[in-house]
């Protein structure tokens, strides 16, 4: 992360990744605006440095060779691991190290006062999701003031008809009350950290399975519990992932990791039976690969996906069958990445190579998984990033210009032959960059719920519906402290690298606070690799910075 004035970098802020804590924000801005009001860029570091009076602590080079396929590596911090997190020389250089941070930024603490105080007067405290329908109820999570934790409600849905974009929850006295089927700050009491990694209502809704970590090493506890009376049921499942789900009513899918943490194995439990007594379905024994799970949106298949840097195969597992066996439907193959669901008659594939690295779509019948016919062929400059399946449609999620975009085709009846796909209605949004992504959907109706926002759109929950391609507002979140859109300005640019790539540039400002003739403060942050695009998204904290005139 570069911050730039006047052309000149004048200090980096790791991590290289987007940072997404309330105190890494907080850091951000603090450390922005104190190079800011630094009397001259080269000399910030010399500056604080003198001010704090302290050398910075350096780590201890122990020299460990490692051995791997014959390949020796020598690693000098070896020593700085400690997965028990209880190794007493670690513990000391790491408190040295925030020791010499405190002292680092001991001039900024009026500043950081401010900052967090900006920050917390934006946040609206008391909120709630959208409700999203599955099955007889509405399920949503419900914020409260002065609380860590949500509360995970559902209210029950008071009629039969089909969802549409205009469905609204009803509240009040006259409407069905509201259930807190699991209430987090309850669970949190007595933990120094605390995290439910998966929420999952059962096909029924009558029971709910959810991963619990209280150490934060993401080794979770999965309970199952009876959604009305909140009881307990059956034993917890220990020392698992937060990979879950539902395999009919009466059984959970869940994956563990091996000594290095890696997802290994998949096993069946059976509600009511001790873990000791799962069954195994598969265990990847190629340290290359990790498990992940996946259920179709019909919710009659389970998918278990074994994947590497560049290769991702597929097994399939038929809920309805009582033997629960898991069937290939993609097999291993080096360079063929796959994902796959399921509609009527027929799994839904999305394949990717060297050849068609931008992904093609197909389709297979499910007695005859060799028949492939081709929906969407691969594009040079369009990528498929996944997709979603309805009982009369299919949303396809590309990106083309570096931009995500979402495009709805209609499926033929069950029955009727199809081949590549025509016709698609692509879902329009208003700013020219911004991020959307795939909301949870019913299956059986034509709205898909998705979430959008951009650097000066708050995040917002919209329902569109497929048929009449009507898109409609649920919410957009609540920005405090006179937060007004109308101020901010967003744009995009093209960069032109050395080797003539062009390289997308979302850009933000206030439109009263700057110049744009080279004289005002930037904050420039890139990351791209492993494919991953950090999409313009909207940053309640980063307008600390906007608001004083950077860009």
């Amino acid at each position: 992360m570069l911050l730039i004035r006047l052309g000149l970098v004048v200090g980096r802020l790791p991590p290289p990744q987007p940072c997404h804590s309330r105190r890494c924000a907080l850091l951000l801005v603090i450390l922005s605006l104190s190079f800011q009001r630094s009397p001259h860029p080269s000399c910030t570091r010399c500056t604080i440095s003198s001010s704090a009076g302290m050398v910075p602590p350096v780590a201890s080079k122990v020299p460990r060779e490692l051995v791997e396929h014959g390949d020796v590596r020598v690693d000098n911090y070896y020593w700085l691991r400690d997965d028990g997190r209880s190794d007493l020389a670690v513990l000391a250089h790491l408190r040295a190290e925030n020791d010499y941070t405190a002292a680092l930024m001991s001039d900024a603490k009026q500043l950081e006062g401010e900052i967090f105080a900006e920050i917390r007067a934006k946040i609206k405290e008391d909120d709630i999701e959208v409700p999203v329908r599955e099955g007889h109820y509405y399920y949503y999570q419900r914020k409260l003031a002065g609380k860590e934790y949500a509360q995970h409600c559902r209210r029950l849905v008071p009629t039969d008809g089909p969802t549409t974009v205009h469905d609204v929850m009803p509240t009040g006295p006259d409407a069905p009350a509201e259930h807190i089927i699991l209430d987090k700050n309850v669970k949190a009491e007595g933990h120094d950290y605390y995290s439910i990694g998966a929420f999952e209502v059962g096909p029924s809704g009558k029971l709910v399975a959810y991963a619990e970590d209280t150490k934060g090493d993401e080794i979770y506890t999965v309970f199952v519990i009876d959604a009305e009376s909140g009881q307990y049921v059956g034993q917890p499942l220990q020392g698992i992932t937060s990979d879950i789900e539902w395999a009919g009513d009466d059984s959970l899918v869940y994956v563990t990791m091996d000594s290095i943490h890696r997802p290994d194995k998949v096993w069946l439990h059976n509600l009511g039976s001790h873990q000791s007594h799962d069954i195994c379905l598969y265990h990847e024994k190629d340290d290359m690969f990790s498990l992940g799970l996946e259920v179709s949106e019909s919710r009659q298949y389970l998918f278990v996906q074994s994947g590497s840097a560049n290769t991702n195969f597929i097994f399939y597992l038929d809920i309805s069958n009582q033997s629960k066996e898991l069937v290939v439907l993609t097999p291993r193959l080096y360079g063929i990445d796959t994902t796959a669901s399921h509609h009527g008659n027929h799994f839904y594939i999305t394949r990717r190579s060297e050849e068609f690295y931008n992904s093609e779509l197909v389709a297979c019948p499910l007695d005859n998984i060799a028949e492939t016919t081709v929906l969407l062929p691969h594009r040079q400059s369009v990528k498929i990033q996944g997709f979603q399946l309805f009982e009369n449609h299919l949303a396809v999620y590309e990106r083309e210009n570096g931009l995500p975009k979402a495009t709805v085709y209609r499926l033929p009846a069950l029955g009727e032959s199809f081949g590549q796909l025509q016709g698609g209605q692509a879902i329009d949004f208003v700013d020219p960059a911004y991020a959307v992504e795939p909301g949870p959907s019913q299956f059986h109706s034509n709205v898909i719920h998705f979430y959008y926002s951009s650097m000066r759109t708050p995040h917002s929950v919209f329902e569109y519906d497929m048929d009449t391609g009507v898109s409609v507002l649920k919410k957009i979140d609540t920005v405090l402290g006179g937060f007004n859109t109308s101020n901010y300005v967003t744009e995009r640019k093209w960069a032109t690298a050395s080797d003539g790539t062009q390289i997308p540039i979302s850009i933000l400002y206030r439109k009263d606070t700057v110049k744009l003739d080279g004289s005002d403060a930037m904050l420039l942050y890139g990351y791209g690799s492993y494919e991953e695009c950090t999409d313009p998204s909207f940053s309640g904290s980063v307008f600390s910075l906007v608001d004083r005139g950077f860009i």
